[in-house]
């Protein structure tokens, strides 16, 4: 007779927990399917002493890695040492690369340090895309036997669709010719200031700019000029909010100074919105140009200012038309196909064989 018992699920922990404010790990976990369970991990005490417990961890999955040293207040060489533990146990690490490097210039020194041990002590490193393994490249050693690409998802189904008009209503943007938006959190490598000049420069009188999001400790000294054109709500946004302020825009705006992975952009796809932004990687992998979007060169004086000219010149209409092609292309990044992806991967993970003894650097 066989034996009608369920194997058991392969135990992830994932750090840190941020689905308070990004949905992306809500998604990314739900997707997964019964045959792994996913929770958050409260903390890394607990890490190396519940490896090898039945219902203990046999994959930790680590995010935004810097969270550990400024959130959970461990020394970069604890936090290695605990990864090198539980790995000494038998349980295995893969670590998504989300960026180049924390936006925070604050974090950087400890990150250098952390990602050197992270290409050793990870079994596998996780980026989204081959524009963004190639960035990688260029700025770390990367471990290529150990690299894996799989794709962000979109975002269908987390925020509420909303007709244009109704959300120019709702925010006074009735009489707006072109309304463009710089969403989610504001911070420096999204260039505000920037941006401002930018659009103060090139806008006519009735173009709007709406900057709509947390804005984060790099940027809490951006001045917001006394301009009727210029629309600023910082502080965290709802998901409805959101929804409504690119309901009322023509077209995203993301001028980065840096971009590995973009969710600002895959969101405006989501929410039927092409982006104009800079040729970063970020936004190569999500922006098709001219269909869904315009890509300019961000390392030339000026060039902003050309492209968000030009930009304005050519009208909501054409805006509008990009942006269904946007929300058809990104219906592509299904979490059915990531997730069945991820699962893939950690169950791989959790099959390999006991890895060798590996010293935190």
């Amino acid at each position: 007779m066989f034996n009608s018992t369920p194997p058991r699920p392969v135990n992830v922990r994932f750090f840190p927990d941020y689905r308070e404010f990004n949905p992306y790990q809500d998604l990314l976990y739900r997707s997964l399917g019964p045959t792994v369970a996913a929770e958050p991990l409260d903390g890394f005490e607990r890490l190396v002493a519940d490896a090898g417990a039945r219902n203990g961890p046999d994959v930790l999955h680590l995010h935004w890695e810097t969270a550990a040293i400024t959130s959970g207040h461990l020394s970069a060489q604890a936090f290695l040492d605990s990864l090198s533990g539980f790995r000494d146990t038998g349980g295995r690490i893969v670590w998504t690369m989300h960026n180049l490097m924390p936006h925070d210039q604050r974090h950087r020194a400890v990150a250098e340090q952390i990602r050197n041990g992270l290409m050793t002590l990870c079994d596998l490193v996780h980026v989204h895309s081959l524009p963004a393994l190639a960035a990688a490249m260029d700025h770390h050693a990367l471990p290529l036997d150990k690299v894996r690409v799989i794709a962000h998802g979109n975002y269908d189904g987390v925020y509420p669709m909303q007709r244009r008009d109704a959300a120019r209503a709702a925010l006074e943007l009735d009489g707006a010719l072109n309304v463009v938006l710089l969403p989610g959190q504001i911070r420096g490598n999204k260039a505000p200031d920037a941006l401002i000049d930018a659009f103060l420069e090139v806008a006519g009188p009735e173009d709007r700019l709406v900057l709509t999001g947390h804005r984060m400790s790099d940027v809490k000294d951006l001045s917001i000029p006394d301009d009727p054109r210029i629309m600023a709500k910082f502080g965290f946004a709802t998901d409805v909010e959101l929804a409504q302020a690119h309901a009322a825009a023509d077209f995203v705006v993301l001028p980065y100074t840096d971009s590995l992975t973009s969710g600002s952009a895959i969101l405006a796809q989501t929410l039927e919105r092409g982006v104009l932004g800079s040729d970063t990687a970020g936004l190569r992998d999500a922006v098709q140009m001219p269909s869904t979007g315009i890509l300019y060169d961000h390392t030339v004086a000026g060039t902003l200012e050309k492209a968000l000219q030009s930009a304005l010149a050519e009208g909501p209409e054409v805006w509008a038309t990009r942006g269904k092609m946007a929300a058809q292309a990104v219906r592509a990044r299904d979490w059915a196909v990531i997730g069945a992806t991820w699962r893939s991967l950690f169950h791989e993970l959790a099959d390999m064989r006991r890895p060798a003894r590996v010293l935190a650097p």
